[in-house]
C-alpha cells in the first residue's frame, strides 16, 4: 500500500464562512446520543457505555451496561467511562459550554477512586480531585467557546483501577449562537492515498480468522489503477456493467467530503445511482464495505459527496478506504482525478532546514505528506546554506490522523519530521544524520543547540555512569507490596492433579478427575474459619525459601496458627524418583500454639465442600482420631487430630469443628490429607516423613539441571522456585511422553506462542528432558496444512521452530532431530509457501512494501491483522536456525531454509526502511531526535496514534514489547548497529517512563527514572530489552532491567510472577518465569559466536570480599560448563575454578570480573602460570579452551 507523495502546490479547496448553528433557544447535544462527536477514546477496562455504565463486552456481548448511577442518583444520559482513560470530543468551534455531573458508579467490591479532568484545546479547565463512591456527584461547567477539542480524562486515584467506573452523567454540549470562524484552505488528502479498484460485489475482506492460514486470493483484493494516455484512469468494468474506483490510505481519516473529477459534465441521472462506501473493521484486511451517509450532487464536471459525521456503525466516521460504485448508466464517464477532504483544521508555517557541514553538498530528497509546500520545492535539494520553507500543515489534534510530515532522504537514511514537532520545540536535530529543522527565523542556531545537547545525557548514558542497580534497591523502590496477593499452585512436576492454595489458606482441589470447564467453580474447597474472630496478622512464605511448601501463619489474641500445605509422592521412589505420574497426596497441616502465659481457648471450623458452585459438602465418616472424607462413595481423604492434642474434632451442622483450650505455650493441631480417589491414605504419623519425601522429590527433580549459588539468597530461591513453578504449571499426556507447558498455573493453557518462553527458559537452565517433551507436545499438534496453533495465534509456529532449533543446538540431540526431521521440515515448507504469497508487484511493476513477508496476522491479544516486523523476525530466526540444525544432520532442505531466511531478512529490512522513511522522528531525553523504529509495515508512526483506544488502550505496547527491538535477538539487526543504539535510547527515555497498565504512572516514573524505568509497562518480560543489552555486552543497563523487572512482578511470598502490575492478570505466569530464567542464564553464561563467556553480566556486589558465586552443569552449545568464583578482593585477588566444556570446544573462554572498587586488573595466573590475555580496565580475561580444568587467579591493584 504505497502512498503517493507529491510536492507541488495544487488541490486546495477553500470553504467560506459557515452560518450560525441556530438562533433562539440554545441547542443541546448529549454526548451519549452523538457518539460521532467522540474522536478517540481509551479506557483500561470494559467498553464505553453510551447512556449506560461501562461494561465488559465479553460478559455481556449483547447487552449494554447498567443504568448510570452516582451515589443514590440515577441518570438517563451520559457516558459510562472507566479509568484510566480519555475521551476526545471534537467541537469545531460550534459550542459554548460543556456540562456534566461526574462521579463513580457503585461497584460490588465497594472501592474505586477516580480523578476527573477536563481540558479545552490543551488547557486544563476542571480537576475534580480524587472522588470515591461515597462522594456523590460533582458538577462540571466549562466554557468551550470557539474551541476545537474537548478532552475528558478519568485518572486512577492512586490505588489501582479496580471499580474505577467513571461516569460523565448528563454530559452535554450547548451550541454557540456565534457564527463559526472561516475555515482556512483545506488540503486534498487524496494525493496521499493509492487510487485503486475493487470488486464492487465483494463486501468483505479476508475470510481467515486469527487461527487460520491467510488465503492468497484475499491478500490483494485491491488493484492499483493507472492512467491512460488522456490522463484518465482505466477502470475495469465488472459484472452487470458496474465500475469501482476509490482511495486507500495507510491510516483512518475523518472524512468530510469526497469528489470525483470527470473529463466532462456529470449527468444528474447517473449521479442518483452512484454508491459511496467506506471500509469498517479491525484492519485493512478484516472488515466490511458499508454505505456512507451523505448528500451526492453534481457540480459541473465533479460529483460531490458531503458526508455525515456519523459512521454506519454509529460512531465517528473514520475510515482508511473509500470507493465509488459507478452504475452502468455512468459507463461513459472518464475519471480524471479523485479528491477528499477531512475535518482537520489547517494552518501555515515557515521552517528552516539546515545541514551540518559534512552533508552540505549531498543530495537530499524532500517531500511532504499530509500537507503542501507553499512555493516551489523540487524533489531533491542540496543544503550548502539553510533552506527556507513555507508549508500548509494540519493543526495538532488528538486524532493525529492527518499529521503533516516533511520527508527527507539523506545518505545516512530516510525519515520524516512532523511540522508540529518543529513548532512545539526549539528545533528537531538529528546528529547521526546531520540535519537541523527549526522555525523560521530559528530560535536557536545549530551550533548553539549542538553545544546545548552535548551537555545532556540519555537515560542509558546516565545508567552507565551510576553504580549497579541492586535487588535490594529494586525491591525497596520498584516493588509494589500488592504483588504479594494471589494463590499458589501445588502438584508434583508436570502432574495432572492440581491443588491451589489461596493467600487466606483456602485449599482448592478437584474431587473428581478431569479439568474441563471452570476449575474453580467445579472444584472443591477446604477453608479454615476462626471461631473467635478474624485473624489479626498473617504471613506467608515457602519452606526453605523455594520449596513448594507454603507456610501461612495467622495470629489472633495470643494464638498462632501455622498452616503448611504440600504435595508429596507416596509410592516407592525407585531408581528414578523424578519420573512423571507418581502417586501423591496433598497434605495440609494445621498447628496452633498459645503464646500467652495463661490458658487460651481455641475454636475453629473447617469447611470442606466438593463443589464450590453448589456448596455440596464432603461426606464425613468417623475414624480413629478424626474423620474420613468421602466424595460420591470414594475416599477423598481424612482429617485427623495430632496425637496427644488438647483439641477435639467433632461435626456440627455439617462442618468440622475444632475446640479446646491450650495451656501456656501449648501446641495442638490436626492434619488433612487429600488424594485422588484410588489408593490408601497415609496415617497422620507419617506426615513428617511425607514432608521429607516432598523435599527429597524436588531436590531429585532439580538435580540434573544447572545448579546456581549466588551471594544473593533471594535470587537463589527465586531461580529454584521458578523452575518448580514451570514444572508445577505443566501437565502431561501420553503417559508422560509429552508435557503441556502451560503459560500460567491456572490460566490460558499451553499457548503455542508464549509456551516457548517456558520451554526455552527451562532448557537453558538444564531441563533438556522437559524441553524435549514440551516440544513434542507441539510437534504432535502440527495440523495437516503444516502449521501450529493451540487456539491463540499462528505466529507461535515461528516461535516454536526457533525454540526447537535452539534446543537442538544446545543439547546436540541429533537422534531426536532425525526422528522428527520430516515433520519439522513440513512446517518449514509451510512457511515458504506463505512467503511466496506476498511476492507480488504493483500495477507499475514495483515490489510492494510487504513483498516477501509473511501474510498479515496477530501476535497476541490484539486481533487486528498486520505485517508485524516482530512476527517476520521470528520467522526469519526459525528458518535460519532450522536450516542450521537440519544441515548438521545432512537434511536436503537445510540450504533452502537458510537461503529463504536470508531472503526474508532482506525483504524485512526493505519494508522496515520504507516505513521508517515516512515516519516522524522521535525525541530523546538529551534534546536530540532519532528516526522512528516502526513495528508494522503500513503504520509509519506510533501505533497509539494509528489505532487509538484499541486492544483496551494498549496498542502502544506493540511499539514497545513486540516492537522493532525484537529484531535484535532474532538476528535481523546486529546488536551494535547504530539503529539499535537509537531505539534502545528512545525506549528508555520515553516508552519505559510512560504510563503503566494498572500501575507506574508516568509522573512517578519520570521522577524516579532509575528505579521505575528499564522495563516496559504492560508485560515487562514480553519486551526483550534485557536480551538486547546482553547481546550488546551492556552490563549496567542489563542489571537495571533484570532487577527492576523482577521487582515489578514478583510475588515474594510464594516466589511467582504476575502477568501484570498490581496483582492483575494471571497469577503464577510461567511465560514471564521462563524469560526470567533465560535472563539469569545470560547473566551467568553466554555463547557469543564461538566464544563462551562466563559471569558476563553479574553485579559487582557479588564480587565483594568473602563472597562466592558458583554455577555448575550449565548447558551450552559447547557442552556443560561449571565454574566457581571466590573473592578475596580486599587482599587484591579473585580465584576462579573452571571445568570446561568438552563436546565441542569453543575457540575461547572469556570471564569478566569487575572489581567492586573499580580497581584495574594487574596480573593473571592460569594453572599457576602467568597469563597475559586480559583487559585490565574491563576486567575481562580470555582463557584457552583446550584444557579440561582451569584455575585462574586475578590480581588487582
Amino acid at each position: 500500500m504505497r502512498a503517493r507523495t507529491l510536492v507541488c502546490c495544487v488541490g486546495v479547496l477553500a470553504f467560506g464562512w459557515q452560518p450560525a448553528a441556530g438562533s433562539g433557544t440554545a441547542e443541546i447535544e448529549y454526548l451519549g446520543d452523538v457518539p460521532e462527536r467522540i474522536a478517540t477514546h481509551s479506557q483500561s477496562w470494559g467498553k464505553l457505555g453510551l447512556n449506560t455504565a461501562a461494561y465488559d463486552p465479553g460478559v455481556r456481548p449483547d447487552k449494554a451496561g447498567d443504568p448510570l448511577r452516582i451515589g443514590d442518583r440515577q441518570f438517563a444520559r451520559g457516558l459510562g467511562h472507566h479509568a484510566s482513560g480519555t475521551l476526545v470530543v471534537l467541537l469545531d468551534g460550534e459550542f459554548s459550554w460543556f456540562d456534566a455531573e461526574v462521579g463513580l458508579q457503585p461497584c460490588g467490591a465497594g472501592g474505586g477512586s477516580v480523578v476527573f479532568r477536563v481540558s479545552v484545546d490543551g488547557e486544563m479547565r476542571f480537576d475534580s480531585g480524587i472522588l470515591r463512591p461515597a462522594d456523590g456527584a460533582k458538577t462540571v461547567h466549562v466554557n468551550v467557546e470557539g474551541a476545537q477539542e474537548l478532552r475528558l480524562e478519568a485518572g486512577d486515584g492512586g490505588d489501582g483501577i479496580t471499580c474505577d467506573m467513571a461516569n460523565w452523567a448528563d454530559a452535554r454540549l450547548t451550541r454557540s449562537d456565534v457564527a463559526t470562524i472561516a475555515r482556512p484552505p483545506a488540503v486534498d488528502m487524496a494525493r496521499f492515498a493509492r487510487v485503486v479498484t475493487w470488486d464492487p460485489d465483494r463486501k468483505d475482506g479476508c475470510r481467515a480468522n486469527r487461527l487460520q492460514e491467510f488465503a492468497a486470493e484475499d491478500l490483494f483484493l485491491e488493484t492499483d489503477l493507472v492512467r491512460e494516455a488522456d490522463g484518465c484512469y482505466a477502470i475495469p468494468t465488472r459484472a452487470g456493467g458496474y465500475r469501482c474506483i476509490g482511495l486507500q490510505w495507510l491510516n483512518r481519516r475523518a472524512l468530510r467530503e469526497l469528489r470525483l473529477r470527470l473529463s466532462g459534465p456529470a449527468a444528474p441521472s447517473a449521479v442518483n445511482s452512484i454508491g459511496v462506501e467506506g471500509w469498517f473493521g479491525e484492519s485493512a484486511w478484516q472488515g466490511q464495505w458499508k454505505p456512507l451517509s451523505g448528500d451526492i450532487v453534481a457540480e459541473g464536471n465533479e460529483v460531490v459527496c458531503r458526508l455525515s459525521m456519523r459512521s454506519p456503525e454509529g460512531d465517528r466516521l473514520m475510515t482508511r478506504k473509500i470507493r465509488w460504485i459507478l452504475p452502468p448508466v455512468a459507463a461513459s464517464w472518464r475519471v480524471r482525478d479523485l479528491a477528499s477532504f477531512t475535518r482537520t483544521r489547517w494552518d501555515t508555517a515557515r521552517l528552516l532546514v539546515q545541514a551540518e557541514s559534512a552533508l552540505a553538498q549531498a543530495p537530499v530528497g524532500i517531500a511532504i505528506y499530509n500537507g503542501e509546500f507553499l512555493g516551489p520545492v523540487g524533489p531533491e535539494v542540496t543544503l550548502p546554506s539553510p533552506l527556507h520553507l513555507e508549508v500548509r500543515f494540519a493543526r495538532p489534534s488528538s486524532v493525529n490522523a492527518d499529521r503533516t510530515v516533511i520527508q527527507f532522504r539523506l545518505p545516512a537514511g530516510a525519515f520524516g519530521v512532523a511540522v508540529e514537532d518543529v513548532l512545539a520545540n526549539e528545533c528537531v536535530y538529528l546528529p547521526d544524520h546531520g540535519l537541523f529543522v527549526a522555525r523560521d527565523p530559528a530560535p536557536i542556531s545549530l551550533a548553539d543547540y549542538r553545544r546545548k545537547v552535548d551537555a545532556r545525557r540519555t537515560v542509558l548514558e546516565e545508567v552507565r555512569v551510576r553504580p549497579d542497580q541492586t535487588l535490594a534497591q529494586a525491591m525497596t523502590r520498584t516493588h509494589n507490596p500488592l504483588q504479594s496477593e494471589g494463590p499458589v499452585m501445588l502438584s508434583l512436576a508436570c502432574d495432572n492433579t492440581k491443588y491451589v492454595l489461596e493467600r487466606d489458606g483456602t485449599l482448592r482441589f478437584q474431587a473428581a478427575d478431569g479439568e474441563g470447564g471452570d476449575w474453580f467453580a467445579s472444584g472443591g474447597r477446604m477453608q479454615l474459619r476462626w471461631g473467635l474472630g478474624q485473624a489479626d496478622k498473617r504471613t506467608r512464605q515457602l519452606e526453605g525459601g523455594w520449596l513448594p511448601i507454603p507456610v501461612i501463619t495467622t495470629e489472633h489474641e495470643g494464638i498462632v496458627c501455622a498452616q503448611r500445605v504440600f504435595v508429596a509422592p507416596v509410592d516407592d521412589p525407585g531408581s528414578d524418583p523424578a519420573r512423571l505420574n507418581r502417586r501423591a497426596v496433598c497434605v495440609a497441616e494445621f498447628t496452633w500454639k498459645n503464646l500467652r502465659e495463661d490458658a487460651n481457648p481455641v475454636s475453629a471450623g473447617l469447611d470442606i465442600v466438593l463443589d464450590s458452585r453448589g456448596e455440596r459438602p464432603a461426606g464425613l465418616a468417623p475414624i480413629e482420631g478424626g474423620f474420613r472424607l468421602e466424595a460420591e462413595g470414594d475416599v477423598l481423604g481424612s482429617v485427623v487430630v495430632t496425637p496427644s492434642s488438647d483439641l477435639k474434632l467433632h461435626v456440627s451442622d455439617g462442618r468440622l469443628q475444632l475446640r479446646g483450650t491450650l495451656p501456656p505455650g501449648g501446641r495442638a493441631g490436626f492434619v488433612a490429607i487429600l488424594q485422588p480417589p484410588a489408593g490408601d491414605l497415609p496415617t497422620v504419623g507419617a506426615v513428617s516423613e511425607l514432608r521429607r519425601d516432598a523435599e527429597s522429590y524436588w531436590q531429585a527433580v532439580l538435580a540434573p539441571a544447572m545448579q546456581i549459588d549466588t551471594p544473593d539468597p533471594f535470587i537463589n530461591d527465586l531461580v529454584r522456585s521458578s523452575q518448580v513453578r514451570c514444572l508445577t504449571a505443566a501437565r502431561n499426556e501420553a503417559d508422560g511422553a509429552h508435557v503441556a507447558p502451560w503459560i500460567a498455573a491456572m490460566s490460558y493453557g499451553p499457548y503455542e506462542s508464549e509456551a516457548h518462553s517456558v520451554i526455552r527458559g527451562m532448557d537453558f537452565l538444564g531441563h533438556g528432558e522437559f524441553a524435549r517433551r514440551g516440544l513434542e507436545f507441539f510437534v504432535h499438534r502440527y495440523n495437516a496444512d503444516g502449521f501450529l496453533t493451540t487456539g491463540y495465534t499462528t505466529f507461535g509456529t515461528a516461535w516454536h521452530l526457533w525454540t526447537l532449533a535452539q534446543h537442538c543446538e544446545l543439547t546436540g540431540d541429533a537422534a531426536w532431530l532425525r526422528a522428527h526431521a520430516s515433520q519439522i521440515a513440513r512446517v518449514g515448507d509451510w512457511i515458504l509457501r506463505q512467503l511466496a504469497k506476498t511476492r507480488a508487484l504493483d500495477a507499475h511493476g514495483q515490489s510492494r512494501p510487504e513483498y516477501g513477508l509473511m501474510p498479515p496476522g496477530v501476535l497476541a491479544d490484539w486481533n487486528a491483522f498486520a505485517y508485524h516486523f516482530c512476527m517476520n523476525a521470528y520467522y526469519h530466526a526459525a528458518l535460519r536456525d532450522l536450516g542450521a540444525v537440519l544441515g548438521d544432520i545432512g537434511h536436503p532442505k537445510a540450504a533452502v531454509f537458510q537461503e529463504q531466511a536470508d531472503e526474508l531478512r532482506n525483504c524485512l529490512l526493505s519494508a522496515y526502511r520504507w516505513t521508517q522513511a515516512q515516519s516522524p522522528v522521535l525525541p530523546l531525553r538529551d534534546g536530540t531526535w532519532i528516526p522512528h523504529y516502526p513495528s508494522q509495515v503500513h503504520s509509519p508512526g506510533l501505533l497509539a496514534d494509528f489505532f487509538p483506544g484499541q486492544d483496551m488502550g494498549r496498542t502502544w505496547a506493540y511499539d514497545v514489547e513486540l516492537g522493532a527491538h525484537q529484531l535484535v535477538p532474532a538476528g535481523v539487526f546486529d546488536p551494535n548497529d547504530p539503529e539499535v543504539t537509537r531505539m534502545m535510547d528512545h525506549m528508555e527515555d520515553v516508552h519505559f517512563l510512560g504510563n503503566g497498565w494498572f500501575d507506574y504512572p508516568a509522573e512517578r516514573n519520570r521522577q524516579d527514572w532509575f528505579h521505575l524505568g528499564g522495563f516496559s509497562k504492560v508485560q515487562p518480560y514480553y519486551a526483550r530489552n534485557a536480551e538486547v543489552y546482553a547481546l550488546r555486552d551492556d552490563v549496567k543497563p542489563f542489571l537495571r532491567t533484570y532487577f527492576n523487572s523482577i521487582a515489578s512482578l514478583v510475588n515474594p511470598e510464594v516466589m511467582t510472577f504476575w502477568e501484570h502490575f498490581r496483582h492483575s492478570g494471571a497469577w503464577d505466569k510461567t511465560h514471564e518465569t521462563g524469560y526470567f530464567l533465560y535472563q539469569t542464564r545470560q547473566m551467568l553464561v553466554m555463547e557469543r559466536g564461538r566464544t563462551l563467556w562466563l559471569a558476563p553480566l553479574i553485579p559487582t556486589e557479588w564480587l565483594e570480599d568473602g563472597k562466592q558465586l558458583a554455577a555448575s552443569n550449565c548447558p551450552t552449545r559447547f557442552g556443560p560448563v561449571s565454574y566457581r568464583i571466590s573473592s578475596q578482593v580486599d587482599a587484591g585477588r579473585i580465584e576462579i575454578a573452571i571445568t570446561a566444556p568438552r563436546r565441542d570446544r569453543p575457540e575461547a573462554i572469556v570471564i569478566r570480573l569487575r572489581d567492586p572498587e573499580s580497581r584495574r586488573l594487574d596480573r593473571v595466573e592460569v594453572n599457576g602460570r602467568p597469563h597475559d590475555r586480559f583487559d585490565a580496565d574491563q576486567g575481562i580475561i580470555t582463557l584457552p579452551s583446550d584444557l579440561d580444568a582451569l584455575t585462574v587467579v586475578a590480581h588487582y591493584r
